[in-house]
Formats: C-alpha cells, structure tokens, sequence
C-alpha cells in the first residue's frame, strides 16, 4: 500500500502557571496521542516533537505550547466528507485534537488552540546535515547494561548521552515513539545506577505516576553521568 510521511504544526494554549505549563501540556498532548492512534490505527510512526512553553503576551496566564506531528499515511485512509487520503488525515488530527481539547476544558485556552499546517515531509528535509568536521577530545565512555528480550547488551555510550540514543547508536533497539517524554513506549525500570542518571523530570512522573519510586524511567528523558543498568 502506497504511503506518505506528513508533519503537521500544532498549538496548544494551555491555562497554568510558569512552573505548571509544561506538565499541563504534556498531559493534554498525551491523551490527544492516545486519542489519535485509537481514531486512526492504520497510520504508522507517530511522533510527536514538543517545544517549551512560553507565556503568551496577549493573554496573561496563558502559555503557548507549539508542536510538530510526524505520522506516514497510508494512501487507503478514508473520512466521509474527503476525497483522498491527505484530506482525510487532515480531518481526523483537526477534529481528535478539537474533542481532545473540549474534553480538557478546564486547562486549555480554546480560542487559540488549533491544527494549523500539515504538509508532506521529502526525505530530503530529514537527511543528517553534513558539517565540516572539527577536531574533537576522545569522549569519555561509560558502560551501559541492558536486558532486552531476554538476551543481554553490554555496551559503551559517551558520558552524558541521552539514554535512548546512546543505546539506540550501539545497536540495542530500545522501542520509542515520541523522545518527547508523551508515551511510555520507552518506558525502562533502572536496575543499577540510578544515581548516576538525571533526576526523574514532570514529564516522566506526569507519564509513570508512583512507577517512578519502583525505579521506572523515561529511556528518552534520560542523561547517563556514569554507568547503569535497565531492562526494557
């Protein structure tokens, strides 16, 4: 079945305070995700890019909250009233992310919340940017375990790496969705190391709730300082 890759810039006006705003947002675009995948389950490799909050000046108490929207569409996607696949991807994010709003009335400024462009992606605009290569210190390297699928991955990632790449550059498939900290499809429980991580962030006890006590994480919010131990 023929697909396409699209992105779609979405805004999220959320009613909160500085110190609250991003895990407002983060649990309004949780369920928007939630809701999406349930309204179109043919659509493949959702991810979803958060920006930080920022106050907007206009209205005060307000923080806007921009996001990017990654999914491939397959050509066989249908919505009545559409006539081809793009048009109906088009309808079924505008109208998830307007019910996902009305049903979180209470933290979401409605007047300014919106779909505003989905477009196709060209694999040209993903390729890896070619810089000129600069003279760089050998990195330090820490040792990194990791048990997944019953089979176990001794591996060595740079000092100060974020988890998931760093295992994910070293072969470990470590499953992720977002790296935005709005799923749980990374979700690890650290066995070892704990202290040699970053502290656990509000996106992740927003996601984990009371599992991040029993030693669960976010593999993408995580910064290794030092040598760990997870299963996946």
């Amino acid at each position: 079945m023929p697909e396409t890759k699209y992105g779609s810039r979405i805004y999220l006006g959320v009613l909160a305070e500085a110190e609250t705003a991003g895990p407002t947002a983060v649990r309004v675009y949780q369920d928007f995700l939630s809701r999406l995948r349930r309204a179109a389950p043919g659509v493949k490799d959702l991810r979803l890019e958060l920006e930080e909050p920022a106050p907007r000046k206009e209205n005060p108490g307000v923080f806007e909250c921009w996001a990017t929207l990654k999914a491939v569409v397959p050509h066989d996607l249908t919505r009545d009233g559409t006539s081809n696949h793009r048009d109906a991807w088009r309808a079924i994010l505008r109208d998830t992310f307007q019910a996902t709003c009305l049903l979180n009335h209470e933290v979401v400024h409605h007047t300014s919340s919106r779909v505003e462009i989905t477009r196709e992606i060209f694999p040209f605009e993903e390729e890896p940017r070619v810089e000129a290569p600069v003279e760089e210190k050998p990195k330090e390297m820490i040792r990194v375990k990791v048990l997944l699928g019953g089979q176990v991955y001794d591996v060595e990632i740079p000092k100060d790496e974020n988890l998931l790449d760093g295992v994910n550059a070293k072969g470990v498939d470590v499953k992720w969705d977002c790296k935005s900290g709005v799923c749980d499809t990374c979700k690890i429980r650290v066995l070892k190391g704990m202290e040699n991580l970053s502290p656990v962030n509000d996106r992740e006890r927003e996601m984990l709730g009371d599992k991040v006590n029993q030693g669960y994480r976010l593999c993408c919010q995580v910064t290794a300082h030092g040598p760990c131990e997870f299963e996946h």
